[in-house]
C-alpha cells in the first residue's frame, strides 16, 4: 500500500496560498497601472558669471635701510684660520743725525735704495726666512644690523616688501595729482612739452589734503594758472588709500608733487606750406590770316 508524502488538506492549502500570492501580485500591478506618477527633471540653476576687471597698481616706497647681508653661522674667531704675521727684517739707513762715535755704528745689515719703508706698525725682526706670498682670507665682519645689503644709511624701513610697496604708494599718489591736471592745449608742441611746475601739498592724518601751494613755476601765465586752479581744487579731496596689505602705510604730512606738460594736447607750430602758384595761362590762338584780293574770283 502506497503512502502519500502529503495529505489532501495540505494539498489544498498551499493552493489557496499560492492563489492568494498571485492574486496580491496582479493587484499590485493594477494599482501601479492606474498611478502613473511622472517625475520631472529640474535643471540646476546656473548663476550667471559677473566679469570682474582687475587692473594692476604701480605703487612707491620709503628708503631701505642699509644692513648686513644674512649670513650662515659662522665659527667663533679663536676657531678662525688666522693670517700669519707679515714681519719685517730690521735694517739700517745713513742719517745725519747719527752720531760719530764707534758705539754708534748699526749691526742690521744696510737697507737698499729702493727698498720700502715698512709700515709703522710693522713687526721687525732681525732675520726673516722669507717673506710671505699669501695670506689668510680677510673675515668678513657679521654684523647684528637689519637692513639689505643694497639700503642705504638714510633708510628706516628694514622689510624689504614693505618699503617697495610704500614706495609704490608714493608714486601712485604723486601720479594721482598730474592726473587731475590739464595742461593748456592751445600752446605750440615745442612750448607745452618743455613747460614743467611744482607745488607743496599738506595732507592731514585722514589722507585729505589741507592746503597747496605752487613751489617752482614754469614761467608761462597760461601754464602757472592751470596749476594755481588744480592746487585749488585739491583742497578737501581725499588721496587714495595705501594698499591692503600694508593698510599702516601713510602718504606723510607732506607731498612735493611736480606737473609736466609733456603728454599734453598742443597746437602746431610748424609753419602752414604756401600755396602752390597758379599756372600761366595758355597763350590766346592768333588770327587766321585774310585772304589776299588775287584769289577771289
Amino acid at each position: 500500500m502506497a503512502v502519500r508524502a502529503f495529505l489532501p488538506q495540505e494539498l489544498a492549502l498551499s493552493v489557496f496560498f499560492t492563489a492568494l500570492v498571485e492574486a496580491g501580485l496582479l493587484g499590485l500591478v493594477i494599482v501601479a497601472g492606474q498611478n502613473r506618477a511622472k517625475v520631472v527633471a529640474h535643471e540646476a540653476e546656473v548663476k550667471e558669471e559677473i566679469p570682474i576687471a582687475v587692473k594692476p597698481i604701480m605703487d612707491d616706497l620709503p628708503l631701505l635701510k642699509l644692513g648686513s647681508k644674512k649670513v650662515k653661522a659662522k665659527l667663533p674667531d679663536m676657531w678662525a684660520k688666522q693670517a700669519p704675521v707679515q714681519r719685517f727684517q730690521e735694517t739700517s739707513a745713513p742719517s745725519p743725525k747719527a752720531a760719530k762715535t764707534p758705539d754708534a755704528l748699526p749691526t742690521s745689515p744696510l737697507a737698499k735704495a729702493d727698498a720700502q719703508a715698512p709700515p709703522p706698525d710693522a713687526a721687525i725682526a732681525k732675520e726673516v726666512d722669507q717673506p710671505l706670498t699669501d695670506a689668510a682670507p680677510k673675515v668678513e665682519a657679521n654684523l647684528p644690523t637689519e637692513g639689505a645689503a643694497d639700503g642705504v644709511k638714510e633708510g628706516t624701513e628694514t622689510d624689504p616688501l614693505k618699503a617697495r610697496a610704500a614706495n609704490l604708494y608714493r608714486a601712485k599718489l604723486l601720479a594721482w595729482f598730474q592726473a587731475r591736471f590739464q595742461a593748456p592745449s592751445n600752446l605750440p608742441c615745442d612750448v607745452v612739452h618743455g613747460l614743467s611746475a611744482s607745488a607743496s601739498i599738506s595732507v592731514g592724518a585722514d589722507r585729505t589734503i589741507t592746503s597747496a601751494t605752487m613751489g617752482r613755476a614754469s614761467n608761462n601765465s597760461d601754464f602757472d594758472a592751470r596749476v594755481k586752479t588744480a592746487l585749488d581744487n585739491f583742497v578737501g579731496q581725499q588721496l587714495p588709500p595705501p594698499p591692503p596689505l600694508y593698510p599702516d602705510l601713510s602718504p606723510g604730512s607732506s607731498l612735493q608733487p611736480s606737473f609736466s606738460g609733456k603728454t599734453a594736447p598742443c597746437a602746431d607750430s610748424s609753419p602752414a606750406p604756401a600755396p602752390a602758384p597758379a599756372p600761366a595761362p595758355a597763350p590766346a590762338p592768333a588770327p587766321a590770316p585774310a585772304p589776299s584780293p588775287e584769289s577771289s574770283p
